[in-house]
């Protein structure tokens, strides 16, 4: 980057990790966006797909998500030119991004030679970011086991799961050419905590006041996370699938309504490590979180809630479900599609398409909860 970077055209390149909550750190800046402009701060685009479109096409995976380059060429540097152009901060927030290669991250960060480009990135105990990772896999169409997926995690090798959620890799690539005072880590929170503290956290290492807007959204389509049973449904479903759905349908169909309209409103205990799964997270993430220290970033919340604890309790293999309660997860599933197909669909002429879709789905999640 250059020596004299422009202070009155900031970036924020917010690069994941994946499942740390960054879908709702996303939704709540978009609610605010109109406010936050107001305060000097935007996010990248007009549209928010644009993000994952320049996201994409970064990391050249345009074909895995059923994209061609030639559709996607000049996003990324779109995005830039715009942040070059806004009075104030940018925010270019895209989970895909903490993955990266270097030769990626540097193309990225030519784009915005002579900006202020700060680097945040958001991270959450090991063993929550394991189950999450693995089901998230899932709901991308593979079908792989708990126990072959967590066989690749404690091996801390070069993997995906690794390359998204390894702290100090992530930061290798991404702040190279950053002086540490612009590498933020915000913590993510325990469970229990309250949605505004990861969003306070995250303001304070973009530069505003989170403070003043309220993160929570009701919004169907959230990322939801499924339990054990549900995801052992949706595996299932993806080996009988044997990849005949691909993407993008497969996103559109099977992610979106499948699993987080359907399968998401039923409930079962989620997924958890293995206590010597549990134990190995524990070496990794304390061992990152000294490297973190040494060299300086700012850290917003307290590092110790990156270190994963044991569960108390018997542990529950993941792949192992009870086949009753299997079949009873999948059947009313399948009675909930059978259900949305009867459906009689309202003239589109009375009722705007964003808005009948959404109906749709509250009213389906409605009769779940019932």
């Amino acid at each position: 980057m250059s020596d004299s970077p422009d202070s009155a055209h900031r970036v924020v390149l917010h690069v994941g990790t994946p499942k740390s909550g960054t879908t709702f750190l996303q939704r709540a800046l978009w609610r605010h966006r109109e406010e936050l402009d107001a305060v000097g701060v935007t996010c990248a685009g007009q549209r928010h797909f644009e993000m994952f479109h320049a996201a994409i096409e970064l990391r050249e995976s345009h074909a895995f998500w059923g994209r061609t380059a030639e559709e996607l060429e000049g996003t990324w540097q779109r995005l830039c030119d715009g942040a070059r152009a806004y009075p104030g901060t940018t925010i270019m927030s895209h989970e895909l991004l903490g993955a990266a290669k270097r030769e990626q991250v540097d193309a990225g960060m030519a784009a915005l030679e002579g900006l202020d480009v700060h680097l945040v990135v958001t991270a959450r105990d090991l063993a929550r970011q394991v189950a999450s990772d693995w089901q998230e896999r899932v709901k991308n169409g593979n079908p792989v086991t708990f126990e072959a997926f967590c066989a690749n995690v404690g091996l801390e090798r070069q993997n995906g799961f690794w390359r998204n959620q390894h702290l100090i890799g992530i930061f290798d690539r991404w702040a190279r050419t950053l002086p540490p005072e612009n590498v933020h880590l915000v913590v993510g929170p325990p469970p229990g905590s309250g949605p505004d503290v990861l969003w306070r956290r995250f303001g304070d290492a973009v530069g505003f006041d989170a403070g003043a807007f309220d993160p929570t959204t009701e919004e169907p389509t959230a990322n939801k996370t499924l339990g054990a049973v549900q995801v052992a449904v949706l595996r299932r479903v993806n080996e009988v699938l044997d990849g005949r759905i691909q993407q993008p349908a497969y996103s559109q169909v099977v992610k979106r309504v499948f699993a987080q309209s359907i399968l998401a409103g039923q409930s079962s205990a989620p997924a958890q490590c293995p206590s010597d799964l549990v134990a190995r997270l524990a070496e990794i993430a304390t061992r990152q979180n000294g490297r973190i220290t040494d060299r300086g970033y700012q850290v917003h919340g307290d590092l110790d809630e990156l270190v994963p604890q044991p569960v108390p309790g018997p542990w529950t293999d993941p792949d192992a479900v009870d086949p009753e309660l299997e079949t009873a997860a999948a059947v009313a599933a399948i009675a909930e599609l059978l259900v949305e197909r009867a459906e009689p669909a309202p003239d589109p002429g009375l009722v705007p398409t964003a808005r009948r879709v959404g109906g749709r789905v509250r009213r389906r999640l409605a009769r779940l909860r019932d």
